[in-house]
């Protein structure tokens, strides 16, 4: 039976410390117009339970305070900043129009906590190629020979080149452009060659364009960051009540503490970890003596061990 007591007790001790009690950010014992008070302020989470700050009545200096009101008081918050919001277009062409047909004037942003509206910034613009492509074109060339004493191949060069790219020949054309009279006969004297040149040109194109630009502008973040709640107890003087037999037992710390709640709360979630130590340190102490009392009586360990369990 021992053991089951000093293990609830345990159990209770663990418990109770583990739970987050909420600490008065300023208590105040006032008499305001002949009424005694307690007044204890807290600010707390938006989460927390405004009922679990309400405490039982309690004693202090010669008063016993009961709950009589609770005062819920919400701080807001309201900040400015500036934001800068930047965001990626593509186009096909690194035309301004076309760019600033996909960038509006401004945007709204809100990113959970702060909201706004943001312009954009124009010299914020830039553009560049998402990525290349290798092209070619076909590069052509005609050129002109003459006047030559004869049609012969060796007067017309093999290649010629063009804005940087070498062209070779494709074709030839000749042309007589004088004439001699042999006798009875006219013989060509005089030629001219038109030389036709063709090559490839090689290139890179953008397959498109990326441009970035910048929202600015100010944000402002509002809200309810915290509440305060202001607790007021109610005193009424108070005193002990005389014992009626002076030897009889004043309750213990822990009988008053399971009559009030509060207290037992407060005692435990301040104190869990050296309740567990004395605790632990009883459960020892009580099994030792144990021990040796059996011991003084001559019982034998097997009889020790049977009565344990």
């Amino acid at each position: 039976m021992k053991k089951i007591c000093l293990c609830l007790l345990l159990t209770a001790a663990l418990t109770m410390s583990a739970s987050a009690l909420e600490v008065p950010t300023s208590t105040v014992v006032q008499n305001l117009n002949g009424s005694q008070q307690v007044v204890k302020t807290y600010t707390v989470a938006l989460d927390v339970d405004a009922r679990t700050l309400i405490e039982e009545p309690f004693q202090l200096e010669g008063f016993l305070y009961t709950y009589a009101d609770i005062v819920k008081e919400e701080n807001r918050v309201s900040e400015r900043q500036s934001h800068t919001e930047t965001v990626t277009v593509e186009t096909a062409k690194k035309d301004l129009n076309a760019i600033l047909e996909q960038l509006a004037p401004t945007m709204e942003y809100d990113d959970g906590t702060w909201a706004g509206t943001l312009a954009l910034d124009h010299t914020s613009i830039q553009t560049q190629a998402a990525g290349y492509t290798t092209g070619s074109s076909t590069v052509t060339a005609t050129k002109t020979i003459g006047p030559l004493d004869r049609n012969d191949m060796s007067y017309v060069p093999a290649t010629t080149v063009k804005n940087g790219v070498t062209l070779n020949l494709s074709n030839v054309e000749w042309h007589v452009i004088g004439a001699d009279v042999v006798g009875d006969m006219t013989a060509p004297c005089s030629y001219q060659a038109v030389a036709t040149y063709s090559g490839k040109s090689y290139y890179k194109a953008a397959t498109g364009y990326v441009t970035t630009a910048s929202y600015v502008g100010e944000v402002a973040h509002e809200g309810v960051e915290s509440v305060t709640y202001r607790v007021t107890y109610l005193g009424k003087a108070h005193e002990p009540e005389a014992s009626a037999d002076p030897t009889e037992e004043q309750p213990n710390l822990f009988q008053r503490a399971v009559s009030s709640p509060n207290l037992l709360r407060n005692v435990l979630g301040g104190a869990g970890v050296v309740t567990v130590v004395v605790l632990t340190t009883l459960l020892i102490l009580s099994r030792r003596e144990v021990k040796s009392l059996r011991a003084g009586n001559g019982e034998s360990d097997d009889e020790q061990e049977e009565d344990d369990t």
